[in-house]
């Protein structure tokens, strides 16, 4: 036998669910609360701040509501919900909810989560319900016209003031035209009594922001026909049909409808007639219809370099021009795949790629597209490959970030979520995993922007708006509560006290323990903790104390017992455990493993960088399991005002035991950051190859 070592270079291969002979260096069975950095490696995720309580009792009024995320420009970002024919929205800075006034067409905020899709631009959102069929309403003016062969042949303007004359050209109806005279000439116009439009209640509402920063829920101001008739400027498509979809692109408002694609005319989002009925114009809407063999209902719209992918269930299209500008007569639609999707979980842009998810009887399948122009079929490939069954059908949502490069799906009943990442560097793929994270509801709404995280949760009765920093780089030494970022710490609901009636400063020294008044409800199911602030001058920033909760006149709190902390600064929060199960390891040779080799493992070192403490629990088969608590601080260099991190620390785990003998997993659930960087084992190794003589 001959002693060996093997190099573990990083842990950014994410989880595999594949046996742990088929996993490559780096792949792990599982990972809960850690989030994949190129530079960092594997890191314990931050924690979520509190922002405030959505209201009183909102988990029953907004069970099941419809979510977005809307952010106005760099200072305003907002989340919302639609339910109960009724839309509300929360500052995500703040968590303070803003005022939208009139709220007029609140029937058309009748549905269930799935019946709507949002959209934003600028001081606009758009709000579609997809249950809704458009109509028409009214007539155009005028009651007759006189009918004439050509423009020579009309009258003088001066004389026929407010009559209506057709122009009919020709025996087809394809070149008539209308004119009205206004007593100087003659403009053109619409054939007087047919009909006007569309009722806008039947077409997506907007709320509107104002220049003094006000939100107002109104129907839009769609424009009626101008000119033409019904045949030389029909209605849209969408006339009598329901819609599916919304979307921006080449400075247009789309509409999904049935196999249709209707596009405004550009910088007039709520014009969907000709400006002309004499001639098509650039200016012109868009209306295109998807040929295909197979019925074809559009669900989702992305827009990409070389056009407007579009998606029906089984089956997806490319909505191209060869000038790269989309206009009534050069834009056209391509049949590209043949990949079925989840109708009611949209597709992402995952900045390099589009993500989109069908789901088996078992669980959730995520797929990437890479378009490769107008005129060759995209590249698409099945990302959760080496996750198979790892993500439940019951998923509902999918968000992205283009960034940072990752998505994320979860369940609006349950707190995990599900997260793949990659980094791509040139051409080369440095980086790709799957991991999760555990949040302290149920996850009603997440989303990104940037580097800040969104989600709303739910708790009994009561749904919380919480925030997130993606930036896993400490760039403090202290937990301070007016900066809170600069230490990352890691727990969650992290908020200051509340303060109370009698006691303002939201804490107070009775009975032989410390009370933090707390701004959200007791979560039973999650250990409650404090953490020294460095506020106010406090000397122990970082020291953390264990909790337990009650409730008193003063309302609900975190206890510390023992002696009286009420005179320091506390952030309070539920602890957030991070989880790391490592897999059986293996000698690998050119990147398969040997598993006819023996193989005993003597030890494993690990390489922490930009680390606190964690602890590593080995559980040897029919043995008792054996819990080693690495830590950063150094003897006699600890600082009670200092989070105790350190960039490098190598910690070795004795083993002792085969390579398929025993369980490791590496976890923390204090309130400071961990990064596994890389690992290294040694052991002795045998060959169990035999040579032949």
């Amino acid at each position: 036998m001959a002693n060996i070592t093997q190099q573990i270079p990083d842990f950014l291969g994410g989880v595999s669910t594949q046996p742990d002979d088929q996993k490559a260096l780096g792949q792990v069975r599982d990972i809960v609360n850690g989030y994949l950095d190129p530079t960092f490696g594997l890191v314990k995720r931050n924690g979520f701040e509190w922002k405030s309580n959505l209201g009183s009792n909102t988990a029953t009024t907004y069970a099941s509501g419809h979510w977005f995320y809307y952010r106005f420009d760099a200072s305003e970002a907002f989340v919302g919900v639609i339910k109960n024919q009724t839309v509300k929205m929360w500052n995500v800075s703040t968590g303070a909810e803003k005022t939208i006034s009139n709220q007029t067409g609140q029937a058309y905020l009748n549905g269930n989560i799935n019946d709507f899709h949002v959209v934003s631009r600028l001081d606009q959102i758009l709000i579609v319900n997809k249950t809704i069929a458009v109509t028409t309403t009214g007539t155009t003016p005028g009651s007759s016209f006189t009918t004439v062969a050509s423009v020579a042949d009309l009258p003088a303007a001066s004389s026929n003031s407010g009559a209506y004359y057709k122009v009919s050209n020709t025996s087809a109806a394809e070149d008539d035209y209308y004119v009205k005279s206004n007593g100087t000439t003659w403009v053109e116009s619409a054939q007087p009594n047919i009909t006007l439009g569309y009722t806008a209640s039947t077409l997506p509402h907007r709320i509107r922001r104002d220049s003094s920063g006000n939100f107002t829920f109104e129907t839009c101001p769609y424009t009626n026909r101008l000119v033409g008739d019904l045949t030389t400027n029909p209605n849209a498509s969408f006339t009598g049909k329901k819609i599916s979809h919304l979307f921006f692109s080449n400075n247009r408002l789309g509409l999904l409808s049935d196999e249709n694609v209707i596009m405004s005319q550009p910088d007039d989002f709520f014009n969907f007639f000709s400006v002309s009925a004499q001639v098509q114009s650039d200016a012109d809407p868009i209306d295109l219809s998807c040929v295909s063999l197979r019925p074809v209902k559009l669900s989702a719209a992305l827009p990409v370099t070389q056009g407007i992918v579009l998606f029906s269930r089984q089956q997806q299209f490319m909505l191209f021009s060869d000038t790269g500008v989309l206009t009534p007569s050069q834009s056209v639609i391509k049949s590209i795949s043949n990949y079925e999707i989840d109708e009611s979980i949209p597709p992402v842009d995952m900045g390099s790629s589009i993500v989109f998810v069908n789901k088996t009887a078992d669980y959730c399948r995520t797929l990437g597209m890479v378009t490769q122009g107008q005129n060759a079929n995209p590249v698409v490939s099945d990302i959760g490959k080496q996750v198979t069954q790892y993500i439940p059908n019951t998923v509902d949502a999918l968000f992205s970030n283009t960034q940072n490069s990752f998505i994320g799906l979860y369940d609006q009943s349950a707190r995990k979520a599900y997260f793949y990442r990659n980094y791509v560097e040139g051409q080369e793929l440095l980086m790709r995993g799957w991991y999760s994270w555990e949040l302290p509801g149920d996850i009603q709404f997440m989303e990104t922007d940037n580097d800040e995280m969104f989600a709303v949760t739910k708790q009994g009765t009561q749904l919380t708006l919480l925030t997130s920093q993606l930036n896993t780089i400490p760039t403090g030494t202290q937990v301070s509560s007016g900066s809170i970022k600069e230490s990352n710490p890691s727990f969650d609901f992290i908020a200051d006290p509340k303060a109370t009636s009698n006691y303002a400063t939201g804490k107070r020294y009775v009975n032989d323990e410390t009370r933090i008044y707390i701004p959200f409800e007791i979560i039973p199911s999650l250990t409650p903790i404090a953490v020294q602030d460095a506020a106010s001058g406090s000397s122990f920033s970082g020291f953390f104390q264990n909790c337990t909760t009650g409730t008193d006149s003063e309302g609900d709190y975190f206890a510390i017992l023992g002696k009286d902390f009420s005179d320091l600064d506390w952030l309070i929060g539920y602890k957030l455990n991070f989880k790391v199960d490592m897999p059986n390891l293996y000698f690998m040779i050119q990147n398969k493993s040997d598993v006819s080799a023996f193989l005993s493992i003597h030890r494993i070192k690990f390489s922490l960088g930009l680390s606190a403490m964690c602890s590593f629990k080995v559980t040897p088969l029919n043995q008792p399991e054996v819990v080693l608590n690495a830590t950063t601080i150094q003897t006699n260099q600890y600082k009670y005002d200092r989070v105790p991190i350190n960039d490098l620390v190598l910690f070795t785990v004795p083993i002792l035991q085969k390579n398929n003998g025993f369980d490791l997993q590496i976890f923390s659930d204090t309130p400071y950051i961990v990064s596994l960087s890389s690992a290294q084992w040694e052991g002795k190794y045998s060959s169990q190859n035999y040579r032949r003589a």
